[in-house]
């Protein structure tokens, strides 16, 4: 089997490309937008990357549109695992085992993608029950490393809009101040959103902590300064959508250069997957070190996680399953979300 990946201004040049290389007999495995490479990129067209197969010998990796030699080994290593995917898309065949077809069926009514299904049945074993596949299911989710209980820390919390993170920051700020009798400050640097100081200020008298509103770099750095005698400071950021680079980019220059910060990417359970892929490229360039789910209590699929766990390779910090301050927040545990990713939990 042969595999291809191009890089191209738009779909109909891409095909051309494809089939010039691998013929009319070329299938199409994957396809996706992407930014140009660089600072310049950002101001440039988007492309699109499409990646396509034939039955032939010697599977190849070619790394098109000045991929470098770094990148091209990393598609070679991407694309090695596309053709163990296609060699193990069998398990949601007819023909597979009946064991086999019931564990893909029980990831499918999650609405975790037929790619993913594949890659994770391919590591369970032939005649292994839900048991295995639960096991197997915990090794997608990742958690951070535990933070010193101690340690001061400077935590931000951002994503797109209508996912919680004011309520969640809330949760968390709460956890910290009145069960771990820590000293908290908050921050606001969404100062677009009718109402959101306002709503972050309710939750600080409740806490009992200070909130302070923010909106340029140079006071959040004042801000820092104030606070610095607390022992964690919650930044509350505006929502940005993944379609908007430029307001990401915004917020960066807010939060680039702070000391030891802590980037949580808030993201609601209720997305779908190829959306979460797409939010949680946009907001790579603020390098979050894990995610945050909330809303899975407005959700009985929770596959989309799974699907952005197993390939962004993120972990997963906390869960949110509802309003409730400081209730409704727990950290995450990778067996337990498999257990509710399989409704053991429902």
């Amino acid at each position: 089997m042969k595999i291809k990946r191009v890089v191209a201004r738009d779909m109909p040049t891409a095909l051309h490309m494809l089939r010039k290389e691998l013929g009319p007999e070329a299938v199409i495995l994957s396809s996706r937008s992407i930014r140009q490479r660089g600072l310049r990129g950002w101001f440039q067209p988007r492309q699109v990357e499409v990646t396509a197969a034939c039955d032939r010998e010697n599977p190849v990796a070619v790394a098109v549109s000045g991929t470098g030699g770094g990148e091209a080994a990393s598609l070679k290593q991407e694309l090695g695992e596309i053709k163990a995917l296609l060699a193990n898309m069998g398990a949601l065949s007819s023909d597979a085992p009946r064991e086999q077809r019931k564990l893909a069926e029980t990831l499918r009514q999650a609405d975790v993608s037929s790619e993913v299904t594949a890659a994770i049945l391919q590591q369970v074993p032939e005649g292994a029950g839900l048991e295995a596949l639960q096991e197997r299911l915990a090794q997608c989710f990742q958690i951070p490393e535990k933070v010193n209980p101690r340690a001061k820390r400077i935590v931000a919390l951002v994503g797109p809009t209508g996912v919680g993170k004011t309520t969640t920051l809330a949760k968390l700020a709460a956890g910290r101040a009145l069960q771990e009798k820590k000293k908290v400050a908050l921050i606001s640097i969404d100062t677009y959103r009718i109402g959101a100081v306002e709503q972050l200020k309710i939750y600080g008298d409740i806490i009992g902590t200070p909130v302070e509103a923010v909106s340029s770099p140079a006071e959040l750095k004042r801000a820092l300064e104030q606070y610095k005698s607390h022992n964690t400071i919650y930044i509350d950021t505006t929502g940005r959508s993944a379609r908007k680079p430029m307001a990401i980019a915004e917020l960066r220059a807010f939060l680039e250069g702070i000391p030891n910060l802590e980037t949580y990417l808030v993201l609601s359970a209720t997305t779908k997957s190829r959306d979460l892929h797409k939010i949680q490229e946009a907001f790579a360039p603020l390098n979050p070190d894990a995610v945050i789910f909330t809303k899975l209590d407005e959700t009985d699929s929770l596959g989309a996680m799974v699907d952005l766990c197993y390939r962004s390779r993120l972990p997963v910090a906390y869960i949110t399953e509802g309003q409730n301050v400081p209730d409704d927040i727990a950290a995450a545990e990778p067996h337990r979300l498999a257990r509710l990713v399989l409704g053991a939990e429902r």
